[in-house]
């Protein structure tokens, strides 16, 4: 195993009984990197996530072939499941703080294993709520009810807790699911500067594509059990493989289309130049983001349409434009009027062609 993979996962496929939940799943998990599992609901990121400490463990009849190696040790061998879950550390989406003290929510965990002396507890109470970059908000309060926290504190009390062990591994299973979106922009950049401070893996899953492109040095997409791509959030963006990643990542235009010659795409009834070198006759989906769309005069477009809707989203303007064959979104600052006749342009660079996956 290289040196700078912490977790690879080969062959993985899990079952609950019957049901097949996660598909020959392969990935290697760089250290002091934040991987996000991203995708819908349903599609297997927080049962992926479970695997890598052995939750799934506590869900009857679930089963589980192929390998998953921490440090290159499989964790499935001969691992002791509470050394693993000591190396791996995990977070809720609900803190669920016991009912004690702030103290005793953190020192749980060093007492079930042992810690006895008040100085050491203290020691490691103080160090992981300094962490979780709480200790100045709760010093002053460690004897009352984790319960009185915000929802926030709560979820940084929960961080804390999972941070005493000096976990080498940290998942975060949609940790800012429950706060609303002020908080959870401002535990976005807490949880990056932890991250940077603590230099430990963190492996999160989220459902919010914004939070994984802002979060993360890699992007793992899943669909129904699949992962469907994996790579940095530029890649993923920029280069989606398939119709589906580049429709959860951001705003699309897809469109079926037929490659006519080399480099030479149909789609949308007109015949476009493409990077994308795929077979003469191949079906395709063609992706066009929609800031890379320019509205021109009508003659100077390769497309022409009608401007139908235009919402302002704040940094730029939404815009509709019906075509004969279809309705395109383009997002612009400038600004164009509901009725108004106008042409497309973009370039080649602009125009991504996958193949079809079928169905997704």
């Amino acid at each position: 195993m290289s040196d700078n993979i912490k977790l690879s996962i080969e062959d993985m496929n899990l079952f609950y009984g019957n049901f097949h939940a996660l598909h020959d799943i392969n990935m290697h998990i760089p250290e002091k990197e934040i991987t996000a599992f991203i995708g819908p609901s349903g599609c297997g990121k927080s049962t992926l996530l479970k695997s890598l400490n052995r939750m799934n463990d506590l869900v009857e009849g679930c089963k589980i072939t192929g390998k998953v190696e921490l440090d290159g040790e499989d964790i499935y061998g001969d691992m002791d499941v509470n050394v693993l879950r000591k190396r791996v550390g995990m977070v809720f989406q609900k803190p669920n703080p016991f009912p004690m003290s702030i103290y005793d929510n953190v020192a749980y965990g060093p007492r079930t294993h042992g810690i006895r002396s008040k100085a050491k507890l203290d020691e490691i109470v103080e160090k992981s709520l300094r962490d979780a970059a709480i200790w100045d908000e709760v010093k002053d309060r460690l004897k009352k009810s984790a319960l009185g926290m915000s929802g926030g504190q709560q979820q940084r009390i929960a961080i804390a807790r999972s941070l005493v062990n000096e976990p080498e591994i940290l998942l975060l299973d949609e940790p800012l699911g429950a706060l609303d979106l002020k908080m959870r922009k401002e535990m976005q950049l807490e949880l990056k500067e932890m991250h940077e401070r603590l230099g430990i893996t963190f492996i999160y899953v989220t459902h919010d594509q914004e939070e994984a492109l802002t979060m993360s040095d890699k992007i793992v997409v899943m669909s129904e059990g699949r992962i469907q791509q994996i790579g940095t959030p530029e890649d993923i963006y920029n280069e989606p493989k398939n119709a589906f990643v580049a429709d959860f990542i951001g705003e699309s235009n897809i469109f079926n289309g037929i490659m006519t010659d080399k480099l030479k795409v149909r789609f949308c009834g007109a015949e476009f130049e493409c990077l994308d070198d795929v077979e003469h006759g191949t079906q395709v989906d063609v992706v066009v983001r929609p800031e890379d769309i320019l509205i021109v005069p009508p003659e100077q477009g390769a497309v022409k349409g009608t401007v139908i809707s235009v919402v302002f989203k704040g940094v730029h303007y939404e815009i509709l434009i019906e075509t004969e064959l279809r309705t395109y979104m383009v997002h612009t600052t400038d600004y164009a009027e509901v009725g108004r006749e106008v042409g497309l342009k973009f370039g080649p660079e602009d125009i991504h062609v996958m193949c079809k996956m079928g169905s997704y």
